[in-house]
This record gives C-alpha cells, sequence and structure tokens, in this order.
C-alpha cells in the first residue's frame, strides 16, 4: 500500500506483462467423430439420441458441453454430461447453447470468442454449388438456400428423425445427410433455450465464388422466430455483412431470409452482431426486431451509413432502463441524414449507453448541435451523453455557434469527464451567452480537473451574468489552482455581490493560492464587511501569503470584530511577515483583551523584527495586562535591553510582580544585559501555508499489485482480453476535490513501439459509501476519468474493481512485452509515487 498525501505525490499502479506473439493456426484440427454415412439416418425417438449419433464431431459436442448452461446454472460437463451420453434431449433442456467459447467475468456477465473447434470444421465443410435445383448449395455436407428448410416449414425434430428433405411435404431425402443441416436442426431444438451464442462459429468458412452469401445463408436455418424464450442472440464474428453486399444481385433469398427469419424475434432483449464486416444497415435488416430489444451489438464493424427505418430500433435498444447501442469502431459514419437522425434518436431517448468512436461523436456535435436548425436535433441528455468524447473545437464551435445547447448538466459532465475541452475563452462566451450553465459545482470541478480554463475573465463574466456561481466551494478551488484568476479588484466585487463566498476556507484558499489579489484596502474590506472569515487560521494564512496587506488598524479592527482570530500562532504568524502592522499601541491593545495571545514567541519576532516597538511604556502595559512572564522578559532582555533599562524604579517594581516576583524575573528586569542569548525565545519563522482542509490530510492508497495479461496470440481471434487481477483504491478525498484515474499507451521497454489499448473495469463498488459506481472504460491517451469527486464535505471512499478487459490492442506489434501505466490522482495533484 502507498499513501498519497495532497500537493506531494500521485499514485500509480503499473499494470504490465502483456506479451504478444505472432502465432497462427499451424493446420487443419482433426475430429474423432462418426460421421453419418449415406441415408444413414437415425429413426429412433428424437429425445433419446446422441449428438454422436447424429454425425456431430465429439471436438463440436465438446465445445457445447464446456460452454452451455443448464438450468441450475452448471455447464453439461460440471453435471457429468460427456460426448456419449448427451442428447437432443438435453439440448432441448438448456438455457444457454452456445457453440463459442464463453468466459464469465467478475460482473456475471459473459465474454465470447469464436472457438476453433467448431470454426475450423464448419469452415472444412464443402460448400460448393451443385446442380442443386432451387437450392443454389447441394453437395455431400450441405444444402442451402431450400426455402422449406429456412422459413421452418420442416421443423427439426423432422430433420433429425428422418433426414433433410429435397421438398416440403416430400418424401425424398438428400444423401449423404447432410450434416450441416443436422447441426442446425440440433441448435433449432434449444427451445428452452433464453440464451443461443453462435459467435464466429462461421469466421472460418470462406467465401464462396458462385454464392457469396453462404454466411447468410447457413445463418437463416436458425429458426429464432421458433426459439420464443430466447433472450440473447449472439451472432458476431461470422462474417454476414461480407455477404450483405451485393446480396440482391446474386441471391437476395439468402438475405431475405436472414433478416426475416433469424434477425425476426418478439422475445429476443439483446443481439450481437458485432464483428461482421457490415458496410451499411439498410432499411430492411433490423425491421423484424420488436420493440422488447434492450441491447444492440453492432461494434468492429465499420458501418458508414445507417437507414432512417432503424431508428425506432436503436431508440428502444438505447433506451433509458439499462438500454445499450455499441457502435464502437465506426469511425467512418457520415454522420448526417439518416444516419445522423438514427443515431440522435438513440441519444435522445434517455439511453444509459450509446458506444461511438470520437470521431463519430464529434461530427455529431458539429453537424448537429453546432447548428440551431440542425435536423434532427440533439437533446441535452443526448449532448450529455457524448460529452466525454467531445475535443476543445468541437465545445469551442458549440458554445460560440450555439451556447444554449451547453446545459448545466452538460457542463458538469464537461468538468467531470473530460475538463481538457474546455478553455478560458470557451468559459467566458459561455457566460456572456448562457450564463444559466454556470453553477458553483461545475467552477470547482473545472478548477481541480483543468486550472488553467479558468482566468480572471471567466471569473469576472460568471460574476456579472452568474453570481450566485462563486461561493466559497467554487471560489477555493480556483483560488487554490487558477493562478492569477483571482484580482483585488475581483475580491472586492464578489464582496459586495456575493459576500457568502468570502469564508474562512476560501479567505485561506485566496490567501495561500492567490496572495496577490489581497490588497490591503480588500483586507480591510473583508475585516469590515464580513468579520466572520476572519479566524485564526485564515488570519495566518494571510500573513504567509501576503503580509503586506495586515496594517495595525486592521489588526486592532480585529480584535473587536473577530477576537477569536487573534491567537498567540496568528499572531506570530503576523508578527513573522509583518512585524510593523503589530505597533506599541496595537499590542498594549491585544495585550488587555488577549494576554495569552501576546507570548514570549511573538514578543522575540517582535523584538527582532521591529525592536523600537518594544519601548518602556510598552513593557510596564504589557506587565499591567499579565502579558509578561519571565521568558517574554528574558526575551526582551536579551533583543531590546533599553525597554528595561528605560523604566522608572516604580514600574521595574510592577514588572517584576507581574511577572512572578521571584529573585530570578527581578535579576532580568534590573540586569538585562547580563541575560544570555541561549535564554530567549525564537522569532517565529515563516511556515508553509496551510491549506483550507488543513483538517484532513488527503490520501490514495492502490491494492492489488501488478495486472497481468499474458500472451496474446495475434492470429487468433480474440478481440477481448481479460486479467483476473483486482484492484481496490481506498483513502480520504478533501472537500470540494476528486479522485480521478487515466491512463497511459502501452509501449515496450526500448520506447520503439506502442498502442492505445481501451481499458474497462467491469464491478466497481464503493464499499465505503455502499454504493455502486459506473462501469469505467479507459483510452490509453492520458485523458482523465473522475470516480469520486464534487465532495461537500470531506469523506472515505474505498473503491473496488473486478477483472479488467483490454480491447482495441490490434496495433500491437509481435514477438514484443508492453506495459502501461494506470494512475489514480486527488485532486489536480501531478506528482507521482510508483507502486
Amino acid at each position: 500500500m502507498v499513501n498519497a498525501r495532497l500537493n506531494k505525490r500521485r499514485l500509480r499502479a503499473v499494470v504490465a506483462f502483456l506479451t504478444l506473439i505472432g502465432l497462427g493456426f499451424g493446420g487443419v484440427v482433426g475430429y474423432e467423430a462418426t460421421i453419418a454415412q449415406p441415408n444413414q439416418v437415425v429413426r429412433a425417438d428424437t429425445a433419446s439420441t446422441t449428438l454422436l449419433q447424429l454425425g456431430i464431431p465429439k471436438a463440436v459436442i465438446q465445445t457445447m458441453l464446456d460452454n452451455s448452461l443448464m438450468s441450475d446454472g452448471r455447464t453439461p460437463t460440471a453435471a457429468g454430461e460427456t460426448v456419449n451420453t448427451f442428447t437432443v434431449g438435453d439440448v432441448q433442456k438448456l438455457k444457454t447453447l452456445s457453440l463459442a467459447t464463453r468466459t464469465k467475468n467478475t460482473d456475471g456477465t459473459y465474454t465470447s470468442k469464436a472457438n476453433s473447434n467448431v470454426a475450423d470444421w464448419l469452415g472444412s465443410l464443402d460448400y460448393t454449388s451443385t446442380t442443386g435445383g432451387a437450392s443454389p448449395v447441394v453437395t455431400n455436407d450441405v444444402v442451402l438456400g431450400a426455402d422449406y428448410l429456412s422459413t421452418g416449414q420442416t421443423a427439426a425434430s423432422t430433420i433429425l428423425d428422418q433426414g433433410v428433405p429435397k421438398w416440403s411435404g416430400g418424401d425424398q431425402y438428400y444423401t449423404p445427410t447432410p450434416i450441416l443441416n443436422v447441426l442446425m436442426a440440433v441448435i433449432n431444438s434449444a427451445t428452452n433455450a433464453t440464451t443461443l451464442d453462435l459467435t464466429g462459429m462461421l469466421s472460418k468458412v470462406p467465401t464462396q465464388s458462385a454464392y457469396s452469401t453462404v454466411h447468410m445463408a447457413t445463418m437463416a436455418l436458425v429458426q429464432t422466430n421458433k426459439l420464443t424464450n430466447l433472450k440473447t442472440l449472439n451472432l458476431g464474428g461470422n462474417r454476414l455483412g461480407s455477404d450483405q453486399q451485393g446480396s440482391a444481385a446474386i441471391d437476395g433469398s439468402a438475405y431475405y431470409l436472414f433478416r426475416s427469419n433469424t434477425l425476426t424475434s418478439n422475445s429476443v432483449t439483446d443481439l450481437d452482431l458485432s464483428n461482421n464486416d457490415f458496410t451499411t444497415l439498410d432499411g430492411n435488416i433490423l425491421s423484424g426486431i420488436g420493440s422488447q430489444i434492450s441491447a444492440l451489438n453492432l461494434g468492429g464493424n465499420n458501418i458508414t451509413s445507417i437507414d432512417y427505418n432503424n431508428g425506432s430500433v436503436f431508440s428502444n435498444a438505447s433506451k433509458s432502463d439499462g438500454g445499450s447501442v455499441n457502435l464502437a469502431g465506426s469511425e467512418n459514419l457520415n454522420v448526417s441524414g439518416n444516419t445522423a437522425y438514427v443515431i440522435a434518436s438513440a441519444l435522445n431517448s434517455g439511453g444509459a449507453s450509446l458506444t461511438l468512436d470520437d470521431k463519430t461523436a464529434n461530427d455529431l456535435a458539429t453537424n448537429q448541435l453546432a447548428s440551431q436548425s440542425a435536423w434532427p436535433g440533439v437533446s441535452s441528455a443526448g449532448f450529455q451523453s457524448i460529452a466525454p468524447q467531445l475535443s476543445g473545437n468541437t465545445v469551442t464551435t458549440i458554445v460560440s455557434q450555439n451556447a444554449t445547447a451547453v446545459t448545466s448538466n452538460v457542463l458538469q459532465t464537461l468538468a467531470t469527464t473530460n475538463a481538457d475541452a474546455l478553455s478560458a475563452d470557451t468559459l467566458t462566451s459561455l457566460a456572456d451567452k448562457n450564463a444559466n450553465a454556470i453553477t458553483a459545482d461545475a467552477l470547482s470541478s473545472i478548477a481541480a480537473n483543468n486550472a488553467t480554463a479558468i482566468d480572471d475573465k471567466v471569473v469576472s463574466s460568471v460574476l456579472a451574468n452568474k453570481p450566485t456561481a462563486i461561493t466559497s466551494d467554487s471560489l477555493s478551488p480556483i483560488a487554490q489552482n487558477s493562478a492569477g484568476a483571482l484580482t483585488s479588484n475581483l475580491v472586492s466585487s464578489i464582496l459586495e455581490k456575493q459576500p457568502d463566498a468570502i469564508t474562512s476556507d476560501s479567505l485561506s484558499a485566496i490567501a495561500s493560492g492567490s496572495s496577490d489579489a489581497l490588497s490591503p484596502a480588500v483586507v480591510a474590506q473583508v475585516v469590515n464587511s464580513n468579520p466572520t472569515a476572519i479566524t485564526a487560521d485564515s488570519l495566518s494564512a494571510i500573513a504567509k501569503g501576503n503580509g503586506a496587506a495586515l496594517s495595525a488598524d486592521v489588526l486592532a479592527t480585529v480584535a473587536k470584530t473577530s477576537p477569536d482570530a487573534i491567537t498567540s500562532t496568528s499572531l506570530a504568524a503576523v508578527a513573522a511577515n509583518n512585524a510593523a502592522a503589530l505597533d506599541a499601541t496595537t499590542l498594549a491593545t491585544i495585550a488587555k483583551t488577549h494576554p495569552d495571545a501576546i507570548d514570549a514567541t511573538v514578543i522575540a519576532t517582535v523584538a527582532t523584527q521591529n525592536p523600537a516597538t518594544l519601548t518602556p511604556d510598552l513593557v510596564t502595559k504589557l506587565a499591567d495586562a499579565g502579558a509578561l512572564d519571565a521568558t517574554a522578559l528574558k526575551t526582551i532582555a536579551v533583543n531590546n535591553p533599553a525597554a528595561l533599562t528605560g523604566l522608572s524604579d516604580d514600574d521595574k517594581e510592577k514588572v517584576i510582580a507581574a511577572a512572578g516576583g521571584s529573585d530570578k524575573v527581578g535579576d532580568v528586569v534590573n540586569n538585562p544585559t547580563t541575560v544570555p542569548d541561549s535564554e530567549a525565545a525564537k522569532p517565529a519563522t515563516d511556515t508553509p501555508v496551510i491549506a483550507p482542509q488543513s483538517d484532513t490530510q488527503g490520501s490514495v492508497a492502490v491494492s492489488g499489485g501488478n495486472i497481468g495479461f499474458g500472451q496474446v496470440n495475434l492470429g487468433g481471434t480474440d478481440d477481448v482480453i481479460t486479467s483476473p487481477t483486482a484492484i481496490e483504491v481506498a483513502g480520504t478525498i478533501p472537500k470540494s476535490w476528486s479522485l480521478a484515474v487515466s491512463a497511459t499507451p502501452w509501449q515496450t521497454a526500448d520506447g520503439q513501439h506502442q498502442f492505445q489499448p481501451t481499458l474497462t473495469f467491469g464491478t466497481v463498488q464503493d464499499k465505503a459509501n455502499n454504493k455502486a459506481l459506473d462501469a469505467i472504460q479507459l483510452t490509453s491517451d492520458g485523458r482523465t476519468k473522475v470516480l469520486v469527486g464534487n465532495a461537500t464535505a470531506a469523506q472515505t471512499f474505498d473503491v473496488q474493481m473486478g477483472s479488467i478487459q483490454m480491447t482495441h490492442f490490434d496495433g500491437a506489434v509481435a514477438g514484443q512485452a508492453y506495459t502501461g501505466t494506470i494512475n489514480w490522482q486527488l485532486s489536480n495533484t501531478q506528482s507521482a509515487t510508483q507502486q
């Protein structure tokens, strides 16, 4: 555990050890299976027939056993099923049927990837077209394109116990029995399944020169419309989009059957069509999906255009009850016209998640939000959802052309998640054009996350147009972090317009971070108009930050209007930085009202800095007030003996009596020049300024150790790699500060190669405050994301994160080892400690 204190260090957790190797598949995988021979069909009861009897390869059956789930949550393998015992009846009972490799995440979700045994086997089948009559493909392995198969006129059970008929209602069958059709009939037998995972199973099926829609035609054999319990359908990584191109010209029926049969469902809520080489979504492809859809994954498809008719599907899938649409990877989207409408529909639905590439988000914002009359409009909620992705140029353009689009919620999101997109000029323009967007919380977050975005012009404009945004909570971080943002004239104006903003905390912050803004006139104005802001802490901070701003008159007034501010500590700070403010009259006055505040240290400091102040008359008055003791007298004797030798005999007796009357005291008063220097108190020295939150030190500690991702086969089909290591970040966050996280690019030890992956933390829970936090997705570009922020009071935190997933690592070079860093940062602290 490493503890980082405020303004001292930044904490890094080094995530390391991703080794990438350039290995590919070395050959065709062999299968141990009993393949059905010509005319060999199983005529026994379908439910009791094993998949091995049907001719399904053992490796494929084993994949089902290891990755499918039964109603009790166990895999068939865990329940004791084997390739020799697994039957069609067992398939019918499954809750999850999978032909993909599924990995369970810490949050209970699953990550799927193509299973090489399944993909290699299906890729090795014969799809070469023959003279098949009405069917475009008829081989020993496959029959595709027959309407009565794809539309479900022939039931799965009929195929399994009689064979594949040559036409609907006929009694002639293809020989040998096409094994692909048998597999699809097995899939269609999973009538109780709520999840069907076919990720990547067709990834190695080659495109046929005579039948280019082979992937869609194969997937069209899945009778989704008969699987009425199905909720999740995973079809990612099956090259379906490559078939779509020119489908109408070559074989429109395959595309028609795929969308009207496989993609038509009134039960499926989660549809995964990711990494399928789609470049366009026409007006029909999603037309059969019902309004129950709540998640649509089109990531990794490089889509360039989306037809208007898909708008309802996108908005339904992105609805506010946890829905999502993933368009990551489609950075070449033409964000205008129909495509813009579809994306805006999803954004405006109040969707919890619409994943867009940064380029798309910025293009959309520039095209739609910067123009007040652009169609379709993007709502405030939509703007807020893409705000973390916007560049500074985009935000500046929007504020310049359509400032009213930036609401307070949008600005707050920018301030906490993307403050670097804000500049001083942009904020000044926003305050002038749409001041209602400016809030105290936003200013606090901006000052903490991008201090340079607030200057004196910003403060002046906010004070003129939205003075209520200037509060103690926003003023403190501005004063501490944004050097030059406060001037004496501005502080004076704040005192006039927003006097409640000047508190002990904010005044201390101004004194320590923007001391030039405290002129003598301003301090006098504070003392006279807002005396409650003058405390021992703020008086000390003023003295240390700009002692020249204090005068004897000001101190005299403080002693009357803010008596609790006068302490030995605050007077020592005043004496150390401006001893002239403690003249004889002021010291005498304070001695009467605050005798305990004038100790030996204060006297030593005054005697050193301004010895003429200590006159016999003042010594007498200090004695009368009971402000002298033996140490104080010794200090005066060492630093200014004339103040004692000039006393009359009567005054000496008074001073001796007031200091305790001992012989040693009498010796000091009567013989001050004989007192050794070593017996004098030391003068006060200027000590480091106490931060406004001095009663609560901020800290960050990270546990979990280094995070390993192991080795990755760049020739494989991995799109996501997962580190099982969990991370826990705990500590204390002071008032108005924030805890943020960022990640750096990954690079080799010699710095010659690097790439920028995306890191996703799954389950995020703040145990200290008993609440779940949003999942974190970091791009490795140094951009900060706030985890815990805008605290209204100091608070502890204990954030636990599950395993980490890495995506977008395709820019890596094989044969290299890479390391990256995750930075955990309190407020705008920039120094570091490495774990």
